[in-house]
């Protein structure tokens, strides 16, 4: 697997598919293997470049605290790197945190963006949600206690109804032969949390994507309607069905969308 050094860390990437680059960022604690499930339909058209967030997967893991300020500048690193800019990005959860980061700090690296299944900052409620994943990590539960416990937060009813569909993801994750660290998580964790963008948000002039699912309990339509409020070229797109994991469990409408708001994005640059 490809490795390149971006802002002082080296990077795990993968490519796949043909045709105009699409970078993808993944969320919290989640490495490049997020995206797997969109990218069936997302290659036909675009040349797909998924890679590690520090402190997941293959990519380095630093000592913590991660800003998001700072994840955004390994991605304007990778993208300058990898010979991409201006580029189309999508992110997803804490991706489409550092998507927002990176539109503020380097907006010349991003000829269109899609914020998926994300915040411009964290609520009351997803504090506690993550105090209670971090305790549940920090205590040493099994993998498949700690990803079955989280799943109701990121599934609908479709999936989590079906208790052998459930489980059958759940050890999909727990598979994972590159889990994040306790300390990556953390680390990431420790940015997120104080993550802020609605002051520069009316700054961005991109063309922007804010995409979200109705059924999403995590991160909930409320908070891409700010979003989209924010940013003055947003278009604003609330699925009918799906949750935070909408990419895993609604990967053909994820990607319906992303691909009709890219195209329609490319066609007016």
């Amino acid at each position: 697997m490809p490795k390149i050094t971006a802002n002082g860390i080296s990077l795990m990437y993968e490519e796949a598919g043909e045709g105009t680059p699409l970078l993808l960022v993944s969320g919290l604690g989640q490495n490049r293997r997020a995206w797997l499930p969109a990218l069936g339909q997302l290659t036909r058209r675009f040349r797909c470049i998924t890679f590690d967030n520090r402190g997941t997967g293959a990519s380095d893991v630093p000592e913590g605290p991660y800003s998001i300020p700072a994840m955004a500048d390994d991605t304007a690193a990778l993208i300058k790197a990898l010979g991409l800019g201006p580029v189309d990005v999508a992110g997803w959860s804490l991706g489409g945190s550092v998507v927002q980061s990176l539109l503020i700090r380097h907006p010349s690296a991003v000829r269109s963006a899609a914020l998926v299944s994300t915040m411009p900052c964290y609520s009351e409620v997803q504090h506690y949600w993550l105090d209670a994943w971090l305790a549940l990590r920090r205590s040493g539960a099994a993998p498949l206690a700690q990803i079955v416990s989280a799943m109701a937060w990121g599934l609908t009813e479709k999936t989590l109804v079906d208790h052998a569909a459930t489980m059958k993801l759940a050890r999909s994750a727990a598979e994972d032969p590159e889990p994040t660290s306790l300390e990556g998580f953390e680390a990431q964790a420790a940015g997120l949390r104080i993550f802020d963008a609605r002051r520069d948000l009316p700054k961005v002039q991109t063309p922007t994507l804010v995409l979200c699912g109705r059924e999403d309990v995590l991160t909930p339509p409320s908070q891409s309607e700010e979003i989209a409020a924010l940013i003055p070229s947003a278009e604003l797109n609330l699925l009918p069905k799906g949750g935070h994991r909408m990419v895993a469990e609604y990967p053909d409408a994820v990607s319906e969308a992303l691909l009709g708001f890219f195209a329609r994005s490319n066609e007016t640059a």
